[in-house]
C-alpha cells in the first residue's frame, strides 16, 4: 500500500469515515486507489462505489458526526459528491460487480486493479481526462491488455463493450489536452507525449483484444 501517494490530512478524513464506508458497503476504487497499488502518482480524491440504495442526508449527517467541516459540491440521484478537509469526496450507486477481491487497509476495502481498470477504460471511452489515460498507461505497463479485455466483458457484459468506439477513444486526446499534469511519485514522471504514442501504438491490438473476448463471451453463452 503506497500511502505516499495520499495527503496526510486525507488518510486522517479517510478513517474517520470507515464506519460509514462499512456501513454502505462501499469500495473504494478510482484513482486514488489505483495509486494506492502502484505508487505512480499524487492523488487528493475518494472514490467509492456500492451496490447500496443510499439517503444523502444520512451520509452527510454522518460526516457531520465526524467533526470535519465540509462542502456539498453536487448531488443527484444515486451520487453524492462534498469536500471534507479539502480531500473531495464522491460516492455513487454502482450497479456492476467487483470481481476481484478487494485489498483492505484499516478495514476500509480497496478494489482490485482490473476492477479499476476496467472502471477507467469506461470512462476514457466516455471522455477522458488526462490522469484516466494516464493510469490506464501505467496499468497496461503491468497487465497485458488482453487480460484487461477478458475482465471488461465479464464484468460489464458483451453488449456494453464495443471494440472499435473503445479504439477510437483511446487515441481521442483532444479532451484531455488542456487537463494538467498530475504530481507524479519522484522516479515515475512520464510525458504526456509518450503516454499518447504508446496507445497510439498499441490501439490495433487493443481492439482485437477486445474483439476476441467478446466473441469468446458470446460462443461461451452461445
Amino acid at each position: 500500500m503506497h500511502k505516499e501517494c495520499f495527503p496526510e490530512r486525507g488518510w486522517k478524513v479517510l478513517l474517520k469515515l470507515k464506519t460509514l464506508v462499512i456501513k454502505y458497503k462501499a469500495m473504494l476504487a478510482g484513482g486514488t486507489a489505483l495509486a494506492f497499488h502502484i505508487g505512480h502518482r499524487i492523488s487528493n480524491d475518494l472514490d467509492f462505489f456500492t451496490d447500496v440504495s443510499f439517503d444523502s442526508e444520512a451520509i452527510i449527517t454522518g460526516i457531520r458526526k465526524t467533526g470535519y467541516s465540509f462542502s456539498l459540491i453536487s448531488e443527484g440521484e444515486g451520487y453524492l459528491i462534498i469536500e471534507v478537509g479539502e480531500i473531495k469526496i464522491s460516492i455513487f450507486k454502482y450497479d456492476y460487480p467487483f470481481l476481484e477481491k478487494p485489498v483492505k487497509y484499516e478495514g476500509i476495502p480497496v478494489a482490485g486493479i482490473l476492477d479499476i481498470a476496467s472502471m477507467k477504460v469506461i470512462a476514457i471511452s466516455q471522455r477522458g481526462a488526462k490522469r484516466d489515460f494516464i493510469d490506464l498507461y501505467f496499468i497496461l505497463q503491468e497487465i497485458p491488455f488482453h487480460k484487461l479485455a477478458d475482465h471488461m466483458v465479464k464484468r460489464f457484459g458483451k453488449e456494453r463493450v464495443n471494440p472499435v468506439h473503445v479504439g477510437k477513444s483511446l487515441v481521442y486526446f483532444s479532451d484531455a489536452e488542456s487537463n494538467p499534469e498530475p504530481e507524479y511519485i519522484k522516479g515515475k514522471e512520464v510525458s504526456w507525449d509518450k503516454i499518447k504514442k504508446f496507445f497510439r501504438q498499441h490501439v490495433k491490438q487493443f481492439v482485437l483484444d477486445l474483439d476476441t473476448a467478446v466473441k469468446n463471451h458470446k460462443n461461451k453463452r452461445d
